[in-house]
């Protein structure tokens, strides 16, 4: 459960909340909305990856993913959301910054936030005197 309090995820997840908000009451902001969203999707997606690996399939705090999980992340969320929607309907558009965004948010998830959840020191020596 502690992945899912990583502050870099909560931050990502609250960025979107705005987004979302705001388009919702009709006052969207164009560089939130265009592009700080994009380069946290890769971070939040992944951390849910993530989690979802530590939670259910392997069992295990200390577990990260891998390069080839985060590149796979990412070209596939450009394919979809830049390549595949597009071309599927009007509403949606290409757009190669986000992709680059998408780029740097791996890379970002991957250097700062996968990282093995490691116990308190005080935990695993027992009680204190």
């Amino acid at each position: 459960m502690k992945t899912l309090l990583n502050p870099w995820f909560t931050t990502g997840c609250l960025i979107w909340l705005t987004v979302i908000l705001l388009r919702k009451l009709g006052h969207p902001l164009p560089l939130i909305s265009g592009y700080v969203d994009d380069a946290f999707a890769i971070p939040v997606i992944a951390n849910l990856a993530l989690w979802f690996q530590r939670v259910l399939i392997i069992k295990n705090n200390y577990y990260v993913l891998s390069p080839r999980q985060v590149i796979f992340i990412v070209v596939y969320v450009s394919i979809v959301f830049e390549g595949l929607l597009p071309w599927i309907s009007a509403i949606y558009t290409a757009d190669w910054v986000d992709v680059m965004l998408y780029a740097f948010g791996g890379c970002f998830f991957y250097w700062v936030m996968n990282k093995p959840l490691l116990e308190s020191r005080f935990k695993s020596q027992g009680p204190r005197p």
